[in-house]
């Protein structure tokens, strides 16, 4: 259920059963000078399964700092575990009031700004794919892979569960992609494709990046990054072609 990424990225993969297919509800561990960060910590129903993986990934020495995309339970349902497991685990939140969600000692990120965690840079960047105001993109700096919650989502089959874009024929399926954001992105269907992809390559045009990796995905390597955005524009497009959104001229 690990699989590197990149060299100090390790995706660490869990799925839950949807229909015929699976949903990831994953999480990432980055190695950074002998210390491990942890992006999101996934969903209360798979802590024992994590656990074992990162003390496994880390050799027993377990994680230093937790950074959330969002506070949704499947992405942080294990906050409270994991810092009880391992001493002295730093909680960075992306919320403007981390109190207010329950993440009374969480040190806040700003939206649009960059972070220093454990002596490695992050940037914290404002997400055109969301299901929550306090979502943010995440991207270590160092290795340049951007985490994406649950933008870039998509189902797989079963056997597909740790596979890379770089492993299925045609990189991550267009249909599968279409299909999580239909069920997951509901707001979609207010959406104008054309300024979805606007802004999804302006944060491509201003970072380099090395991979997309989502929480409820299988991983895009760079190479496969322009399929993946193309594919995500046409979901757009279908989704909200499937809805009779009313305009200001029938009202």
């Amino acid at each position: 259920m690990t699989r590197h990424v990149t060299d100090d990225v390790q995706w660490l993969t869990v799925c839950y059963p949807h229909e015929d297919a699976h949903e990831h509800v994953s999480v990432y561990l980055i190695e950074h000078d002998g210390s491990y960060i942890l992006v999101d910590s996934g969903s209360f129903h798979h802590e024992q399964q994590l656990a074992d993986a990162i003390d496994e990934a880390t050799d027993g020495a377990g994680i230093d700092a937790i950074i959330l995309s969002h506070s949704d339970y499947p992405h942080s349902g294990n906050i409270s575990e994991f810092r009880d497991e391992w001493d002295d685990v730093e909680l960075v939140a992306s919320s403007g009031s981390p109190e207010i969600q329950g993440l009374t000692d969480a040190r806040r990120c700003v939206i649009g700004e960059d972070l220093d965690v454990l002596g490695r840079t992050f940037n914290f960047i404002d997400p055109p794919l969301a299901d929550r105001s306090h979502t943010t993109w995440i991207r270590d700096s160092e290795s340049g892979v951007l985490f994406t919650a649950d933008g870039f989502g998509n189902y797989h089959a079963p056997g597909e569960c740790e596979q890379l874009s770089s492993e299925f024929d045609d990189a991550v399926p267009e249909e599968t992609v279409y299909e999580f954001h239909r069920d997951n992105l509901v707001w979609l269907q207010y959406v104008d494709p054309d300024k979805l992809r606007t802004a999804l390559d302006e944060i491509f045009d201003d970072y380099d990046v090395s991979a997309v990796a989502p929480i409820h995905g299988n991983p895009t390597l760079a190479e496969d990054v322009p399929t993946a955005l193309d594919r995500l524009e046409r979901a757009a497009g279908r989704i909200a072609e499937e809805y009779d959104v009313p305009t200001v001229e029938d009202a």
